[in-house]
């Protein structure tokens, strides 16, 4: 076991690192009449039971918040007000803090507010959380304009960092904290730590313990030394900032989620270190060090071009900004300061990235508009989709009465300009660079759709591409290709069109949009809610008449993968989802038998009891009766048992694609 003693005005306290330290806990909450253990969920069914088996003739508490830095937030931290008020518990309680930053930083924050101030402990479980967050005193939560806004300084009164926790941490996990270590080997200007780094990458990445615990003292030790001489961040502190600007910057505008703490603050590492060069501060060559550091373990460290207004927006909110301009921790050869950087600097670092930016794609369909926004990376000439950020789905109905009028009414134009004007502010607020904005059947058989065009164009600042069946049939082909190794045949039922496509790899066999499509069969057979089984046959005949060119697509040997509304309510009905979850989806093995009862569910009820049904979407329900049909007589005509479910579709496919490229 290793012992650090760290020493600041107020207080000190020590640091326990190794495999056994948590016997040493009774000793450290003699005295306290109640205890609180706060964790969350992944954690506490880890963890909390070894937590309280090591105590003994205690009051203790528990509370589990979820998992997420989206929950650093003061509406959680009211909920734990309410938790130990209603508790009754005094100045002389005590906050046990057991989890990663996020329980760390919120803890804390919570015993720095509550009664003006009561004790904590904090028990690390996470590298991120071992080396930074656990140590120092900086507590804090989180606010929607910007990262740990709102907080205090306070001390823990112990810290147990237990090296064993390490072994259940994801690889994520274990890489975010490894940024915030290499961060620290590089506030050491001696090169040691970062020495030792690179002789013991392996042993590290495997976990092993004498490294492990080697490698946290070490942290522990650099952080110790700079807290003792600035408590406060009034001077020397502010060193350890390195990458938090920039990072911090990221992780605001992606909402606190799809990247991790570490990550971005290696991304912005490379950020201050490309503003370092632009003033001649460093050179190529120690940047190429520093990209050197970050591959070793595994670390994507390349910054993000994001749009200048909003991003400069958060980085003036900063709380380490002391100016008009910018603070950014830079890089002096191999030492460190703490300057004040020109916009104009760092604009033009931003506008440098060239190979990582953040991008949107919107589809315009007859029943509904869908976002997709992430960061794409372009390699070898080609663009690949390297995080997901957000997805989102609006029905707007735009193509309602289209079949008989070839017209898109003002109120369905009006419903789809107010989603794209919402779309485009996300995109904006989430730093996109570059939209792509595409509109399928209901648009492309209207008289006036020139005239919506130029409407969105002027109140939602979004350019529209309007395309083909075949491009539609070609993007969904794109996004969902990657993901399947054999032959595959992608239907995508929409509302005015569906589209087949038959391939492997990038190799299209078949492609084709068929006029068959939810919204056009609801309008065309069952108007008022009229789903008689003559109607129904009816429909299934007229689905079947369209289709006849895939009559012998059965003797053909691939595999049935369905993208887009109708294939993915079904699944989110049979499993009952109050939330959508995309990952449940993705992949899911529909069977046929799961489709026909979902049908016959939807049938037993009227429209305002179908909106009721749990996982699907209300605006969807007079809709999804005739999805299902054409969902089963396709299945039919193929002689299919099953589907399987693909949430990569023309969103994924309009992300790499190059020529439909418009911008903000």
């Amino acid at each position: 076991m290793k012992i650090l003693e760290i020493n600041t005005t107020n207080n000190s306290y020590p640091i326990l690192i190794g495999t056994n330290v948590l016997d040493k806990l009774n000793d450290k909450i003699i005295g306290y009449d109640k205890i609180l253990l706060l964790s969350n969920k992944n954690v506490g069914k880890l963890y909390k039971d070894i937590i309280l088996n090591n105590i003994t003739d205690k009051e203790v508490f528990y509370f589990e918040i979820e998992d997420g830095e989206c929950y650093k937030s003061i509406d959680t931290c009211m909920k734990i007000y309410d938790f130990i008020i209603d508790n009754l518990f005094t100045r002389n309680s005590l906050i046990l803090c057991l989890g990663g930053g996020v329980i760390c930083d919120l803890g804390g924050y919570i015993a720095a507010t509550y009664m003006r101030g009561i004790d904590f402990i904090q028990i690390p479980t996470s590298l991120l959380a071992q080396v930074d967050a656990s140590i120092g005193g900086k507590v804090a939560i989180n606010h929607s304009k910007g990262k740990n806004l709102i907080g205090a300084f306070k001390q823990p009164k112990a810290v147990f960092i237990n090296i064993d926790f390490l072994s259940t941490l994801s690889d994520i996990d274990f890489k975010s904290g490894m940024g915030e270590v290499i961060k620290h080997s590089l506030i050491d200007s001696t090169d040691e730590y970062y020495n030792f780094l690179l002789e013991n990458y392996r042993s590290i990445l495997n976990k092993d313990s004498n490294s492990l615990i080697s490698m946290v003292e070490k942290s522990c030790k650099i952080k110790k030394s700079i807290v003792e001489i600035d408590e406060f961040e009034t001077g020397v502190r502010a060193l350890l900032n390195l990458g938090h600007t920039y990072g911090h910057c990221l992780e605001t505008m992606f909402g606190y989620k799809n990247i991790s703490h570490g990550e971005a603050i290696s991304k912005g590492i490379i950020f201050e270190a490309l503003i370092s060069e632009k003033l001649g501060l460093i050179n190529s060559a120690f940047i190429k060090k520093l990209y050197n550091i970050f591959e070793l373990f595994y670390i994507d460290c390349n910054p993000i071009k994001l749009l200048e207004e909003p991003m400069l927006t958060i980085l003036k909110k900063d709380k380490k900004n002391l100016s008009s301009n910018i603070n950014f921790i830079l890089f002096h050869g191999k030492k460190l300061e703490n300057n004040s950087v020109s916009i104009d600097i760092i604009l033009d670092v931003n506008k440098n990235i060239k190979n990582h930016y953040v991008k949107a794609v919107i589809d315009i369909g007859t029943n509904s508009c869908r976002l997709f926004i992430a960061v794409v990376e372009r390699k070898d000439n080609e663009l690949i989709i390297e995080r997901k950020l957000l997805k989102m789905l609006e029905i707007t109905k735009l193509g309602e009465g289209v079949n008989k009028t070839h017209t898109l009414s003002n109120e369905a134009i009006g419903r789809t300009v107010s989603v794209l004007k919402k779309f485009y502010e996300i995109s904006v607020e989430m730093g996109v660079t570059e939209i792509k904005a595409f509109a399928t059947s209901a648009t492309r058989d209207s008289k006036n759709k020139d005239e919506f065009i130029s409407l969105v164009k002027k109140e939602a600042h979004i350019d529209i591409t309007c395309i083909s069946g075949d491009l539609e049939a070609k993007l969904s082909f794109s996004g969902s290709v990657s993901i399947f190794n054999e032959n595959i045949l992608i239907i995508d039922i929409g509302g005015g069109s569906t589209e087949f496509i038959l391939g492997k790899n990038k190799e299209i066999h078949f492609l084709k949009s068929f006029n068959i499509g939810a919204v056009r069969a609801t309008e065309k057979f069952f108007k008022n809610e009229n789903y008689s089984d003559e109607n129904i046959e009816l429909c299934i005949e007229w689905i079947k008449a369209n289709l006849s060119e895939l009559s012998d697509f059965y003797k053909l040997n691939f595999k049935l993968v369905g993208v887009a509304g109708t294939v993915t309510t079904n699944v989110s009905v049979l499993e009952k989802m109050e939330v959508y979850d995309t990952n449940k989806v993705h992949l899911y093995e529909l069977q046929k038998q799961d489709i026909k009862n979902n049908l016959n569910l939807f049938l037993s009820k009227t429209l305002e009891e179908r909106k009721k049904i749990k996982g699907l979407e209300p605006k969807r329900a007079d809709v999804i009766i005739a999805g299902n049909i054409i969902l089963l007589t396709i299945m039919n005509i193929l002689k299919k048992d099953s589907i399987t479910i693909s949430e990569s579709d023309n969103l994924e496919g309009g992300m790499i694609y190059e020529n439909l490229s418009l911008h903000c």
